[in-house]
């Protein structure tokens, strides 16, 4: 069986089957008890390759992944503009965002007499549900443009890094970009998400290592320590620390594509839950004594404010590898939807065989833009702001909510109502307010040049 002939072959469960143990799955004319390796599959159709799907593990990883990567580098900067106010809003954000990745993936299933079946597979599916006409179409342009812009952040950190760790190098930073978005073409031959995993491992090791060096240097300055640095809080500077903290938790449009490839679907609940509780622990932790060491010097990549010399540039290097492996999972997760879209523009079966001409002109198409954009868009990330603010707000809060409330319309609970109505609610605000402020630092940026 194709990828795709497997992703539309729908999965019946118990009630609990998204987040249960000992469900059930029907597929079709496929039963697979949890846990088991084997499928009796009905006609022409072959067992799913086991190589292409992911333990609970690596899905921990690439949960992981998702909500961690550039936040251990941002997060600092966060607490810096708002103090007590960041932590309290990293923990809203956290909940806010663990909460629509769980009705997200919920969104998948559908109750038919009081049971729960798997109709569906991806965020696109999701949308169509929603509205028929267009709404595949609309989530569909939103995450590529969301997923894009994103991964384009990954090279131009490369640059700064190359450029921070060489600073004799008669070299500028887009030339750094460039020859640092080398190493980021193989991601053009990745299979499945198993081998993505693995690039996400790198990511969280990456990351933990940062961390170590960051709360381990912190520890050496621990006589300057001032819990009143907490206390700060900057209005003007405070919207944008907000933005950076929603975009910390973007999961949402890796999730369903995350669920539909476990071995096991009915432990992806739980581990989701357990990755968002470690990374925003870290997140916590990290921000909290960045803030307490370096305020209010604390600079928009912490790795900065550590001694010049040999330990900036080795964290500095592994900030680099960190954004190299924090790139794969957005990248990767754009090709799977493009190329699963059925758009009118690509021929049936476009994705079924990754090692084609066709399909690896579109992935290395999607590379190449991302990264001659990080190399010669200038103050890129004022226009990252601006197209966040709609795009990815949209994909994390209201989508979801929205989503939920309508294919679960007949089955929710009032509370479960009331909160998918002031996450819609609050979506929207964020991205108004969001949009007003990095609308005005932009064109501050460019006219005035006050970056």
């Amino acid at each position: 069986m194709s990828e795709d002939e497997e992703a539309r072959q729908p999965l019946v469960g118990n009630q609990e089957s998204e987040g249960g143990g000992g469900d059930t799955y029907e597929s079709a004319g496929t039963t697979q008890e949890s846990g088991a390796d084997a499928a009796i599959e009905e006609g022409e159709h072959d067992e799913p390759p086991p190589e292409d799907l992911t333990t609970v593990c690596e899905t921990f990883w690439n949960i992981c992944n998702t909500i961690q990567g550039l936040p251990i580098l941002a997060i600092p900067y966060t607490f810096k503009s708002g103090g007590w106010y960041s932590l309290i809003t990293l923990l809203i954000v956290a909940l806010a965002s663990n909460y629509t990745s769980n009705i997200l993936v919920k969104s998948l299933y559908e109750v038919r007499d009081g049971v729960k079946v798997r109709v569906r597979n991806s965020y696109l599916d999701i949308g169509e549900a929603f509205w028929k006409s267009g709404g595949k179409m609309l989530v569909l342009i939103i995450m590529v443009i969301e997923l894009v812009f994103v991964s384009t952040m990954y090279p131009i950190l490369v640059g700064a890094m190359f450029s921070k760790s060489f600073p004799d190098a008669p070299i500028p930073v887009w030339a750094w970009t460039l020859i640092g978005g080398i190493a980021l073409l193989p991601n053009t031959l990745l299979k499945n998400l198993s081998q993505v995993a693995w690039t996400s491992i790198i990511t969280v090791i990456s990351a933990f290592v940062i961390f170590i060096s960051i709360v381990a240097y912190s520890f050496t300055r621990y006589d300057e320590w001032d819990i009143e640095y907490m206390n700060n809080f900057h209005a003007s500077e405070f919207p944008a620390a907000l933005g950076i903290l929603v975009a910390c938790y973007l999961a949402q449009p890796f999730v369903p594509f995350i669920e539909s490839t476990m071995k096991k679907p009915e432990k992806f609940a739980p581990t989701m839950n357990y990755s968002f509780l470690a990374m925003t622990t870290l997140n916590i932790i990290v921000g909290f004594l960045a803030d307490v060491t370096f305020y209010p010097d604390t600079d928009e990549v912490v790795t900065n404010n550590l001694p010049e010399g040999i330990l900036r540039q080795l964290i500095n290097a592994m900030a680099a590898i960190l954004a190299f492996t924090s790139y794969t999972l957005p990248m990767f997760t754009s090709f799977d939807i493009l190329e699963k879209s059925n758009l009118p523009c690509l021929p049936i079966g476009f994705g079924d065989k990754i090692y084609t001409c066709r399909v690896q002109t579109l992935r290395l198409f999607l590379v190449l833009i991302t990264i001659l954009m990080g190399a010669f868009i200038p103050r890129f990330t004022y226009l990252l702001a601006v197209v966040g603010s709609i795009t990815g707000i949209t994909l994390e809060f209201v989508f979801p909510a929205l989503f939920h409330m309508k294919i679960y319309c007949t089955h929710l609970k009032w509370y479960e109502f009331v909160m998918d109505m002031f996450l819609v609610f609050f979506g929207t605000l964020v991205m108004t307010i969001s949009l007003i402020v990095s609308w005005i630092s932009m064109y501050s940026c460019f006219v005035y040049n006050e970056c």
